[in-house]
């Protein structure tokens, strides 16, 4: 074709527009006697064909993370680059997304599942404090538990257990939980080794096995993860405002037993407080797990022990001894004697040389004070020598004048 239009006069530049060749190639091509032919490129294999069926197994599994699964296939000797891979992923990523999942139930008090939620809070000064939701979930009955705390450390996690148990009225066969540091200490190691001992010891001492949430897999920890954000939209817009973590904490109960499980529960379609007298629970250790060393003081004169700059009252027999304070970081501490056993409980005072006492920590003082006082005080004794009559001595000085006259 090209020959032809030449042969007709036509210029290079013509024949390249007519053909829609470059004008090069036109040139080229008039040079040469015999059809260009071209080679077949062999196909290079692309350096993710090893790893495409374990990628599209992990997206059926629920893990659309480009990033993740890059990490993985790397481990298993992958040398390309993330971008092959997002390409790759691309077309069956809608289709993992919208698989139906199936849900997984579990038998009366086989399983709770375990989460920390981050709630803010705005303070007189405008600036805002974050405060942390325990939320415990039974599988079975879909009861909740709520508790905000100042923190998600050990010691905090450990008595937000012991009081979950205390309000579902038992302990769980198992309890499922992410990989927070708390709980998991390897997460890449198996059996006991990768559970925080002091973790493992708390557990044991419940009698509750736990169980670890396998990474990249939402739905097996589903209840619990739901049940934060049912927290954050019913229960959190509910506050306009409270005046310590024990005001907030009632309110919580208030919630918890008056809507969240008194409802109608959307998937069981039953009511989580109803639901939970089927709970099979084992019944909990009534010694509480003190996971961390009571903070040890000693009682004041006035009855009184210190505790981060401010006072709380101790009942009077204590006076003199030393005694363990433990902060629940829940807006209340304990107070334990030298053997460890429960003495009571105070409302946190928040800023400093502050003093909070109880009425019933004094009874009794007074009444035992005034008795010593008065066994220490000195006794009134009548005199009992024989009475004399006393005279004036005019009246003996008339006496010896008769005697003598």
């Amino acid at each position: 074709m090209i020959k032809e239009l030449k042969s007709k006069g036509l210029s290079n530049t013509q024949i390249a527009n007519e053909v829609g060749v470059d004008r090069k190639t036109v040139g080229s091509w008039l040079k040469k006697n015999t059809m260009p032919a071209y080679k077949t490129r062999a196909v290079k294999e692309s350096k993710l064909e090893p790893y495409k069926a374990y990628i599209l197994d992990r997206m059926n599994e629920g893990c659309v993370n480009a990033a993740v699964l890059y990490d993985e296939i790397v481990e298993k000797g992958y040398q390309g680059k993330l971008t092959i891979l997002r390409e790759f992923m691309r077309p069956h990523r809608e289709k993992a997304l919208s698989k139906a999942s199936i849900r997984y139930e579990t038998p009366p008090g086989k399983q709770a599942q375990v989460d920390w939620g981050e709630f803010f809070a705005q303070q007189a000064d405008g600036k805002f404090k974050k405060l942390y939701a325990f939320i415990m979930i039974l599988g079975y009955s879909r009861d909740y538990y709520l508790e905000f705390t100042e923190n998600s450390k050990f010691d905090t996690l450990v008595g937000c257990h012991e009081r979950a148990f205390a309000y579902f009225g038992g302990v769980p066969e198992t309890i499922l939980y992410d990989n927070m540091k708390t709980v998991v200490a390897h997460s890449h190691k198996a059996g006991s080794d990768k559970w925080n001992q002091r973790f493992f010891r708390f557990a044991d001492h419940h009698n509750f096995t736990p169980v670890r949430h396998r990474p990249y897999r939402p739905r097996s920890k589903g209840k619990v993860e739901r049940g934060v954000k049912y927290v954050r939209g019913n229960f959190w817009p509910r506050i306009k405002s409270f005046t310590d973590l024990v005001d907030l904490n009632e309110k919580a109960l208030i919630w918890l037993d008056t809507k969240c499980n008194a409802r109608l529960h959307q998937t069981t379609r039953r009511i989580p407080k109803e639901a939970l007298l089927e709970e099979l629970l084992q019944p909990m250790n009534l010694d509480p797990f003190l996971a961390t060393d009571l903070v040890s003081r000693k009682v004041m004169n006035d009855c009184m022990v210190s505790y981060e700059s401010n006072y709380y009252s101790v009942p009077f027999r204590f006076v003199g001894s030393r005694v363990g304070i433990r902060d629940l970081r829940n807006g209340m501490i304990e107070i334990y004697d030298e053997t460890g056993s429960f003495i009571d409980s105070h409302r946190k005072l928040s800023g400093k040389h502050q003093m909070q006492k109880m009425k019933k920590h004094f009874e009794g003082l007074l009444t035992q004070n005034r008795q010593a006082k008065a066994r220490k005080a000195p006794l009134v004794i009548p005199d009992q020598s024989p009475k004399v009559h006393q005279r004036p001595l005019k009246v003996y000085d008339s006496l010896i004048g008769e005697v003598t006259q």
